[in-house]
């Protein structure tokens, strides 16, 4: 074998245009030594000059950008949202004021003291159109089904977005326990713009509370 030649397994290293022999490991290099090498070898990094075209496009992008940055004021920040607020109230407003439909709900406030028992019944429209010949019925029985009071309340006509109360829609029950359990019932019938609506009940328990608050809402309907 010459003198010169050299044995083993070599890799070239370092710099391209310079490079130099290190022995190679025979077997497969770890991720650890490969990365190793990796590291060992120089950066080559490309020189770039931009274009005359290129600077004048980036200059008048950055006039832009600080243009558009000195008109955002607080105060202009303010004014938009209120601006978008009042958009989505608007459009709240839109659909519980002018989209057609029904919303009839019948709140009912039970009551007891030292007399006996007190039941107040409010009737809200809170529907876009107006709703005819309105019929509520509330009975107050004992948990043996016996009737204690009852009242009907009739009304040719309640405008949309109103709320009706009277004395038919109030009952008082004297001469009977607080202590013991008690069924209220409340059935609403009206007739809507397409013509009658299917009359709806509702039944609770009362007296367990000394004060009691429900609000029974009626089917909705819509266009």
């Amino acid at each position: 074998m010459a003198e010169d030649e050299i044995e083993g397994m070599y890799s070239l290293v370092g710099d391209p245009e310079n490079p130099d022999l290190e022995a190679a490991d025979a077997g497969p290099l770890s991720l650890t030594d490969r990365i190793k090498q990796m590291t060992k070898r120089p950066r080559v990094e490309e020189s770039y000059e931009a274009t005359a075209e290129e600077r004048e496009m980036a200059e008048r992008a950055l006039e832009k950008a600080r243009l558009v940055a000195s008109q955002i004021t607080p105060m202009r920040v303010v004014l938009a949202s209120v601006f978008m607020a009042a958009l989505m109230f608007s459009i709240f407003a839109l659909g519980f004021w002018v989209v057609p439909r029904d919303a009839v709900t019948v709140e009912v406030v039970y009551k007891q003291g030292g007399p006996g028992h007190v039941v107040l019944v409010q009737v809200h429209n809170y529907g876009s159109r107006p709703i005819a010949a309105v019929e509520v019925e509330v009975t107050f029985s004992d948990a043996d089904g016996n009737l204690l009071n009852s009242t009907r309340f009739t009304k040719d006509t309640i405008p949309a977005h109103t709320s009706i109360a009277g004395d038919d829609l109030e009952l008082i029950i004297t001469g009977v326990s607080n202590w013991d359990v008690y069924r209220l019932e409340v059935t609403l019938d009206y007739d809507n713009y397409d013509g009658a609506v299917e009359a709806q009940s509702w039944g609770m328990d009362v007296g367990e509370w000394t004060f009691e608050t429900h609000n029974l809402e009626a089917d909705r309907n819509w266009l």
